[in-house]
């Protein structure tokens, strides 16, 4: 089966959440071609239109494109791409099944987190346009429960849910002190991590506000984001490769992101055992708390605060059980070649 695979950056440009889901989806489908705004980019499109809200249009545009030429011999079986990265394509209709993925809706983020903000109106009504447009001749796969809601409510389309996962044999648990002695991690007491980006949205804010209240817990930062805050530990630009010894030298995972869909952080966390402390969003709000930790329904730091207590109270949580019942890598590859398979054989019998 010859597989197209359409999205903006490889994990190589840009080592974010949907580019860890290509690399992982890829291993469903090894022969698969991946198209990437670079590979597809030609010098005269390369003017940045994003001060008039029209850069993901391009590069949606210039993905297709790509596909559309490598395809012209119909040398493909199926598309699968990401959100907008698959907008031109559903107008090309080139004759063969489509899936697209989304990771989130713009429409759904704007409404949570950007409201009197200079980017709301572009997300929640511009780029959700093209969102449409990407869903149209494809099967649409959501990677939450919570992105399916909202792929009904904002955009009235249909989807199915295949939930992301994790290599269990890569993120596990290892003992606590040995790994804070390799990272050079010179704490003794309870320590929780953040991973993720220091800004509004992920809700660093309360982060920062929970470590000045708990001076007796530090709070290990792993981001890309250039961060001067010494009540916190900081570690930059840290390899995907090395989280599990970063996760297995905390006591707890704390992140109390104001909107999320499929965090790989969170699962990433759990599967190496770790209870949580997060809010209510994402694939939280699908979740029992009981087995995992805590999860938060407002954004009161007191509540966080409150909330990392219960945890080092020492209860039993069942984290990685549950990311190897739901969430494990293996589940994840199985559910996209099932609907792979599906899909080009129903070809076949038309």
């Amino acid at each position: 089966m010859r597989v197209a695979i359409l999205t903006f950056y490889s994990f190589e440009e840009v080592p974010g959440g949907t580019e860890i889901f290509v690399r992982y989806l890829k291993r469903a489908f090894p022969e698969s071609d991946l198209i990437t705004y670079s590979t597809g980019r030609r010098r005269a499109l390369r003017t940045d239109l994003g001060k008039i809200n029209l850069e993901e249009a391009k590069m949606g545009f210039i993905t297709g494109r790509k596909f559309h030429e490598n395809n012209r011999d119909d040398s493909y079986d199926l598309l699968l791409s990401n959100s907008t990265a698959g907008w031109f394509v559903s107008l090309l209709r080139p004759g063969i099944p489509m899936i697209n993925v989304y990771h989130f809706t713009f429409a759904g983020m704007a409404d949570m987190v950007l409201r009197e903000t200079p980017g709301y109106s572009a997300s929640r009504y511009f780029i959700p346009f093209f969102e449409r447009i990407s869903a149209f001749g494809k099967v649409n796969v959501a990677v939450s429960y919570k992105t399916q809601r909202e792929l009904r409510e904002y955009y009235g389309q249909e989807s199915r849910v295949i939930e992301n996962g994790v290599p269990l044999d890569v993120f596990k648990p290892s003992p606590r002190d040995e790994a804070r002695e390799m990272l050079g991690l010179k704490w003794d007491g309870p320590m929780g991590i953040f991973v993720g980006r220091a800004d509004h949205t992920k809700g660093f804010d309360i982060v920062q506000r929970i470590s000045r209240m708990k001076p007796n817990t530090k709070i290990l930062c792993i981001t890309p984001t250039k961060v001067a805050d010494n009540t916190l530990i900081i570690r930059r630009n840290v390899k995907n490769e090395e989280m599990p010894l970063y996760y297995s030298a905390s006591d707890f995972f704390i992140f109390p992101s104001r909107y999320e869909s499929a965090s790989y952080s969170s699962l990433e966390a759990m599967a190496c055992n770790l209870p949580v402390v997060v809010s209510r969003t994402g694939i939280f709000e699908d979740i029992d708390e009981a087995r995992i930790g805590r999860i938060v329904k407002t954004f009161k730091p007191e509540d966080f605060s409150e909330a990392v207590d219960h945890i080092l109270e020492g209860n039993d949580f069942e984290s990685r059980k549950l990311v190897a019942e739901r969430f494990s890598l293996d589940k994840f590859l199985d559910g996209y070649r099932r609907l792979a398979e599906e899909l080009v054989h129903r070809r076949g019998l038309g």
